[in-house]
């Protein structure tokens, strides 16, 4: 049962017992027992005691989580309970992730993944696995598991590695076991509806994404290849910036730049939308019949790693090419 009783009640913070019973034993474990024989070799939960001349309560060291079940044990006597969710709870959701393509290189690096709210950072790798499709088993070793996940401030925002080490050739995982990815090969990242968010609720379904591997990205991108679609002078129409390919969502934010002729920066808002390949900038004020150059971070790179100036996976022999940072438009 998980509705109160004449007897037993409870709420997220204590169990109560309506007794005049001395009895100061009032055990609560975690699960759902039929009998005190079940729970005779089971740990119960850390708490305190409290009576009244009615009633004998229990108050738990952490609050009850909603959607478990417990079992509360009072003399021979046995009540199953659970907190209901309240109705009106809005339960975790994942908004989107970054990259969310179709296809990925095989030397892929890293996703972001956008929750509707604060995750809980606990054991967060033991919800997210990489499922070969044509086995349908998890790919072993696939993701990074960090000791301190990497999440935004707000905690909204994981940055969800691939094992380095296996996608830099050279490296001893790599020589031991390859890429995770293997090219021609289909993979899904599964975020299981058994994490959790800072309050302890879990998400109402799984999350599934599906991808196809092509062949690895050894080329650093080229901003001299984006395209783009102006505005008109004298309105606050947005410039929109077509990349022309899948760049690192983390990596663009706040490493573009755009100034006027005279170098002053030009406020407003970036929208970055990698899963679309592109950047809206939406200005503050009016664009001005003038001329305009974006500035970009040398440290731009695509879902491979290759940003501006270097190969992630490269011979170091090699010199350094020197980036082309900086691309001009004018208003008329």
């Amino acid at each position: 049962m998980s509705s109160q009783s004449p007897k037993f009640s409870f709420t997220k913070e204590f169990v109560q017992v309506t007794t005049t019973s001395s009895s100061k034993e009032l055990n609560v474990y975690k699960g759902a027992y039929k009998s005190t024989a079940e729970v005779s070799n089971k740990k119960a939960l850390l708490g305190s005691i409290s009576r009244t001349d009615k009633s004998i309560r229990f108050t738990p060291l952490l609050a009850f989580q909603v959607n478990e079940m417990y079992t509360a044990v009072f003399e021979n006597e046995i009540f199953v309970f659970k907190i209901p969710l309240n109705p009106n709870y809005k339960q975790l959701q994942i908004v989107d992730v970054y990259p969310r393509t179709a296809t990925l290189p095989s030397n892929f690096l890293k996703w972001y993944v956008e929750f509707s709210k604060p995750v809980n950072a606990t054991n967060i790798y033991n919800h997210i696995s990489l499922i070969n499709n044509k086995t349908g088993k998890k790919v072993d070793r696939a993701l990074l598991p960090l000791e301190t996940p990497l999440l935004s401030e707000d905690g909204k925002l994981l940055t969800l590695w691939i094992e380095p080490g296996r996608q830099k050739r050279d490296l001893g995982p790599n020589k031991r076991l390859g890429e995770v990815l293997q090219n021609g090969e289909s993979y899904t990242l599964l975020i299981s509806n058994s994490l959790k968010d800072i309050e302890g609720i879990s998400m109402n379904a799984d999350f599934n994404y599906s991808f196809e591997v092509i062949e690895n990205d050894r080329e650093s991108p080229d901003i001299t290849k984006w395209k783009l679609e102006l505005p008109k002078a004298n309105t606050q129409n947005s410039l929109v910036i077509n990349l022309n390919d899948t760049l690192d969502y983390g990596s663009l934010y706040n490493n573009v730049v755009i100034v006027d002729e005279k170098g002053k920066q030009i406020q407003g808002v970036f929208s970055i939308s990698t899963n679309e390949e592109r950047i809206v900038f939406t200005p503050d004020n009016n664009w001005k019949r003038t001329y305009y150059t974006i500035h970009c971070n040398k440290l731009i790179e695509d879902v491979a790693g290759n940003n501006l100036e270097r190969l992630f996976d490269r011979d170091v022999r090699k010199e350094v090419k020197t980036p082309i940072l900086e691309l001009s438009f004018s208003l008329n």
